[in-house]
C-alpha cells in the first residue's frame, strides 16, 4: 500500500463519481487528501455554490473519516488557467504537505490528461526522493458530470452527495394571513413530494414561553423572527428533504406582526435586522394564499367585518413586503374557491418548478 492520495477538483458539486475516486484514494493508500479548488466567479460559485461552501460541504461529506484530509485551494489571486500552472502547482504542494502528514509515496488521482506532465514535471523535481506516480481515472464510469448535474440538478439529484443537495433545492414559501389553511397545505404539498416542511416557530416559542399575541415585545419578536429563519435553514439542509422544501412562514411573516405589535421606535430598530435575514433567503416560489375564505375542516366559518378588514390590511402588508424585496416575480396569489383547488393549483405549479426532473 502506498502512503498517501491525492484527488482535486471543483467539486462542482461533489457527485457519486467524484465519490468513488475519493473512495479509490483512500483505500490504495494509507492516507487521502481531496482539495477542493476554485476561485471567486467560477463555475461552481456561479451556479451558488461559492468556494468556501463547497469546502464546507465536502468536510461534512467526509467528517467522519479519519484517513481523509479536505484542503481548500484558493485560485482567486493566481493567474488563470493555463497561465497559472507554476503558481498553482505550489499551491497545491502546500497544501499536500499541510494535510498529507509524513509519506515517501503520493498517488494523484486526476481526470483529465492535460494534468499528467505539469503534475509529473513538477513533483519528481520538487520532491526528488519521493515516489510520485499519477493516475489517470476513467470519468466516463458513472455516466455522470458536475455540467450536466448544474444543467439540470433535479433530473440528477441522486447523482449529487447529500451536503451538496443543498444547493439545488427548490425552496417554497407559503404566506398569508391566519385561518387561510396555510399550514394545512404545507403539510399536503411536502407529503405529496415525500419531503420536509417547515412550521411557524412562533408557535413553539409562545407556546413554551406562555407569552399571548399582546404580550410580544422586541426581543420576543426578535428571536421568533431569527428563530424561523433558522428551523426553515435547519429543514432546508436535512437529509429528509427531496428536491423541493415547503416553509409555512418566514421572517417577512415576523416582520408584518412586528409593525402590528410594535412601536413605532421599536420597529424601526428591529426591522433592518429582519430585512437582514429576509436577504439571506432564496425562494424559488411563493405561495399566498388571499383572506378570502376561513377554512375549517372543509367547512366555513363566517368572519367579522373587524377580522375581514384586519386580514385584508394584513393581506395588502404581505403584497408591499414582497413588492419591496424584489420578490413579486416569484409569487402567485393562489385563486382557487375552495381548499382543494388551491392545494391542485400549488400542486401544478411545484410540478412545473420542478420540471422534468420530477418523478412523483
Amino acid at each position: 500500500m502506498r502512503d498517501l492520495g491525492v484527488y482535486f477538483g471543483t467539486f462542482a458539486p461533489c457527485h457519486v463519481g467524484h465519490f468513488e475516486q475519493i473512495v479509490r484514494a483512500k483505500r490504495e493508500n494509507r492516507r487521502a487528501v481531496v482539495i477542493v479548488s476554485g476561485y471567486d466567479g467560477d463555475r461552481g460559485d456561479l451556479a451558488g455554490m461559492s468556494l468556501v461552501n463547497r469546502t464546507k460541504s465536502m468536510r461534512e461529506l467526509l467528517k467522519d473519516d479519519d484517513n481523509v484530509t479536505v484542503r481548500k485551494l484558493d485560485e482567486t489571486y493566481i493567474p488563470k488557467y493555463p497561465a497559472g500552472w507554476q503558481p498553482w502547482l505550489e499551491l497545491l504542494a502546500a497544501h499536500i504537505s499541510e494535510g498529507g502528514g509524513e509519506f515517501n509515496s503520493v498517488t494523484f488521482y486526476v481526470g483529465e490528461d492535460e494534468y499528467i506532465e505539469p503534475l509529473n514535471t513538477y513533483f519528481k523535481a520538487k520532491w526528488p526522493e519521493r515516489d510520485i506516480v499519477i493516475t489517470r481515472v476513467d470519468r466516463r464510469i458513472t455516466g455522470i458530470s458536475g455540467t450536466s448535474i448544474r444543467e439540470n440538478p433535479i433530473f440528477n439529484w441522486d447523482y449529487v452527495t447529500r451536503p451538496f443537495r443543498r444547493f439545488f433545492v427548490q425552496n417554497v414559501l407559503i404566506i398569508g394571513t391566519a385561518s387561510t389553511g396555510k399550514t394545512t397545505l404545507t403539510r399536503d404539498l411536502a407529503r405529496r413530494y415525500s419531503t420536509s416542511y417547515s412550521l411557524e416557530y412562533s408557535r413553539e416559542y409562545q407556546t413554551e414561553r406562555q407569552v399571548k399575541d399582546d404580550e410580544l415585545d422586541i426581543k420576543d419578536l426578535q428571536a421568533i423572527g431569527i428563530g424561523q429563519y433558522e428551523v426553515n435553514r435547519k429543514h432546508i439542509h436535512s437529509p429528509g428533504t427531496r428536491k423541493v422544501f415547503f416553509a409555512d412562514t418566514d421572517v417577512m411573516t415576523t416582520k408584518l406582526y412586528s409593525k402590528i405589535y410594535l412601536s413605532d421606535e421599536d420597529y424601526a430598530k428591529i426591522a433592518p435586522v429582519f430585512d437582514f435575514y429576509i436577504s439571506q433567503q432564496t425562494w424559488a416560489l411563493i405561495l399566498l394564499l388571499p383572506p378570502t375564505t376561513t377554512y375549517v375542516n372543509d367547512g366555513f366559518r363566517d368572519m367579522s367585518q373587524a377580522d375581514t378588514d384586519s386580514r385584508n390590511k394584513m393581506h395588502q402588508m404581505f403584497l408591499d413586503e414582497l413588492e419591496q424585496h424584489g420578490l413579486m416575480e416569484k409569487t402567485v396569489v393562489l385563486q382557487g374557491e375552495s381548499f382543494q383547488e388551491k392545494y391542485e393549483e400549488a400542486h401544478r405549479l411545484v410540478d412545473e418548478l420542478l420540471a422534468e426532473g420530477k418523478d412523483n
